[in-house]
């Protein structure tokens, strides 16, 4: 096979997740690193936790890339930050701080990219894309955000696309 399953393409930006038959009506195709994993998500102690109640604070930043088939890409750039512990949750882990992260992330790529069209600009749709993600992930994490910015300090992880050449299709 050549590409491990976690760098398989996993969202075509055309007409979902899926190449449904109005899809080969024409118009380049979109393609984007499809599922975040945990370790994506490497988190950077920011504030540390005072006592054994909620506080501290942990931040990751991640530059994703989306490439279409016409060659362009397109970095969609975000830091998402969250307390190490919460009341709702108590102490959360790093495990589970990536695993939720990476999770809330598919969730609001596969909600939001499947509405994206080959006219869309990618870079509205990556601002979709983090407006959806904070919704998610503030819901699921009492205090998580996603940030249009990454934390001063906090290096990022490069996610890069995987998938056809430009000019081919799936």
């Amino acid at each position: 096979m050549g590409v491990s399953v976690h760098w398989m393409v996993g969202v075509v930006l055309c007409c979902g997740f899926m190449l449904l038959p109005g899809c080969a009506t024409g118009g380049s195709v979109t393609y984007v690193e499809g599922s975040l994993r945990p370790r994506h998500f490497v988190f950077h102690e920011q504030v540390a936790r005072r006592g054994k109640g909620p506080g501290g604070w942990r931040a990751a930043c991640l530059h994703v890339g989306i490439a279409r088939d016409t060659g362009e890409l397109f970095f969609c750039k975000f830091g998402v930050e969250m307390p190490l512990a919460n009341e709702a949750m108590g102490r959360i882990s790093v495990e589970q701080a990536q695993s939720l992260s990476a999770s809330c992330a598919n969730q609001a790529a596969k909600t939001t990219l499947s509405t994206v069209t080959p006219a869309t600009p990618i870079g509205i749709a990556c601002e979709e894309f983090k407006q959806t993600f904070d919704l998610v992930l503030t819901h699921a994490i009492a205090g998580a955000h996603v940030m249009k910015v990454c934390s001063v300090g906090v290096p990022p992880m490069v996610v890069t696309p995987v998938g056809p050449s430009a000019g081919g299709g799936l």
